[in-house]
């Protein structure tokens, strides 16, 4: 029993500290106490939130009413020769890249993914990809192979969905259609937080404030360390205070009235959330509020010199001892900075830490993720922006590498080392390169053994002009996927040609091309099989009958 009220309290820590984070290193000008030092964070973040929000929001309509998107996964020589080793030593120098090549759009209840599917930069078809949301249906074209269209809804009866879960799963469908409908404006996100966030700030009781040196990979900064701190039994007070507020908010009833077309099932649904607050507070004024005022949480900030929160960190305090539970510094000195992320729990953690140089706005360093001490991963961090043009416009390359476990005695911990040691000598280089005038950002990933790469898959995003949604109910034909005899019908009018003579037009040698065409042919007749054989029983069974009338 007390393991696990240890484990609520540190997740209740974590989850308290979570709405503070937000404010991360934020300015806090003049700031004399814990206190004042979270509300000057808060007030900067909320003052922020309506051009970031309004820039997300904008760049999201942009986005469903067109996008772009190519994936390529390029196979490098020794990606090759592993690949025709792994084959029995069969020649793939042919196999350059394979690539998906996409149009997207969300509107009118309909997403639509319209893509090119390539092999070494020649098309092999199209894949088009249309879901109704409006009436959970995907329709599936492979023009390729034949003008028809498939269709299948979006979750089949098999499941034995209840028409609860039905409703719930086409109002999630429809409101990822366009999630500006759902999503509360600026002035209502700022509102909220503000107020939510000074009920928490205000339940903390001011704890110690020493001065103390911040100091991460040889890079320190002094500071002044502020310490809030909220019993046990105040956390219930939190959750009271925050829940009683909420259950007559006005801007969140106007965020059930923007989420409902209904004004009836708008009042049912608010009325169905105060309900819930209701029943919320009568169990906790049931419950036990806490077993000693000994057992708290604490919440710590650094600030240094100039104002700046350079550090914090969430813990469970037992008297005299805190247990930290999440633990966030970044201290600089110039052009030197450092950075400690560290999430702890039991005798688990979680650690990255590492430092770097910062010039004419790029950052270069090293970094290390260790998993309970040991070192697991190390990233090499190159030219990365810090501040880029646009916001999420990146530019930089990390470098990964996976370091072979120290040998010596045995632990209990060999069954991670083991899985370290299986990594060792692979590697991994992620470039980011964007062009925030063009709104294009590509992401690619190198795969490296030993140093040499094996592959590299390139994904890239840009806003596009959007994709023509057909008529569903218009269309020619259609062919039911859940349906084998419609399935077989549509297999049978597949014509192979073109898709067959683009594989080889591609570069695959002749005699895999003909493997592949005898496979897809002998998988036609397969599959048209049992339905030629049930016609043949059927006029057999037509014709006995006719003889026994006869006789």
């Amino acid at each position: 029993m007390n393991r696990t009220r240890q484990i609520l309290k540190k997740s209740a820590a974590v989850a308290l500290g979570a709405s503070l984070i937000l404010s991360g290193s934020s300015t806090a000008f003049a700031a004399g106490s814990y206190q004042e030092t979270e509300k000057a964070a808060l007030n900067k973040l909320t003052d922020g939130i309506p051009e970031t929000w309004d820039t997300y929001l904008e760049n999201y309509k942009k986005s469903a009413a067109g996008s772009k998107s190519n994936m390529t996964l390029k196979v490098e020589d020794t990606g090759r020769a592993l690949i025709g080793a792994l084959m029995g030593g069969t020649d793939v120098s042919w196999l350059q890249s394979i690539s998906l090549d996409s149009n997207i759009s969300i509107k009118d209840g309909v997403e639509a993914i319209v893509s090119s599917v390539l092999l070494n930069d020649n098309k092999l078809c199209d894949f088009n990809v249309y879901m109704d949301l409006a009436n959970m249906m995907e329709y599936i074209q492979i023009p390729e192979l034949s003008d028809s269209y498939m269709k299948a809804p979006v979750s089949s009866d098999s499941e034995e969905n209840s028409e609860e879960a039905q409703q719930f799963l086409n109002t999630y469908m429809t409101t990822l259609s366009d999630l500006t409908s759902v999503l509360p404006d600026s002035k209502t996100l700022s509102t909220l937080l503000d107020r939510y966030g000074n009920i928490i700030i205000d339940s903390f009781e001011e704890g110690s404030s020493v001065e103390e040196s911040v100091s991460v990979d040889g890079i320190s900064e002094e500071c002044t360390a502020y310490e809030g701190i909220i019993s046990e039994k105040s956390a219930y007070t939190i959750v009271e205070k925050v829940l009683t507020t909420a259950k007559d908010d006005e801007e969140i009833k106007a965020l059930f009235d923007q989420w409902s077309d209904d004004a009836s099932n708008e009042e049912n649904q608010y009325k169905d959330f105060q309900n819930l607050i209701t029943d919320a507070l009568d169990d906790m004024n049931r419950d036990d509020k806490g077993s000693t005022e000994n057992e708290a949480f604490s919440s710590k900030v650094w600030v240094n010199g100039d104002g700046k929160i350079v550090g914090r960190q969430f813990g469970i305090t037992d008297g005299t001892d805190t247990t930290p539970v999440f633990t966030w510094k970044a201290p600089s000195e110039g052009e030197d900075s450092a950075l400690l992320l560290e999430l702890a729990a039991d005798d688990s953690s979680f650690t990255f830490t590492g430092s770097g140089k910062t010039a004419d706005g790029l950052l270069n360093g090293d970094y290390i993720l260790a998993v309970n001490g040991t070192e697991t991963v190390d990233i090499n961090v190159e030219n990365l922006e810090t501040k880029p043009a646009k916001a999420g416009y990146y530019n930089g390359t990390f470098n990964i590498s996976f370091p072979a476990a120290e040998t010596g005695e045995s632990t209990e911990d060999d069954t991670d080392t083991s899985a370290t040691d299986m990594l060792a000598g692979f590697g991994a280089v992620i470039k980011l390169t964007s062009d925030a005038d063009a709104d294009t950002s590509t992401l690619d990933l190198t795969v490296t053994t030993s140093g040499a790469a094996l592959a590299t898959l390139s994904i890239t995003g840009s806003y596009g002009e959007g994709v023509e949604i057909p008529d569903f109910a218009s269309l020619d034909k259609t062919y039911d996927a859940t349906d084998d005899e419609a399935m077989t019908e549509y297999l049978t009018e597949i014509n192979w040609d073109t898709f067959l003579a683009n594989v080889k037009a591609a570069g695959v040698p002749d005699e895999l091309a003909t493997q592949l065409e005898d496979v897809l042919k002998a998988a036609v007749e397969s599959a048209s099989q049992p339905a030629e054989e049930e016609n043949a029983d059927t006029e057999t069974d037509t014709d006995t009958t006719a003889e026994d009338d006869a006789a």
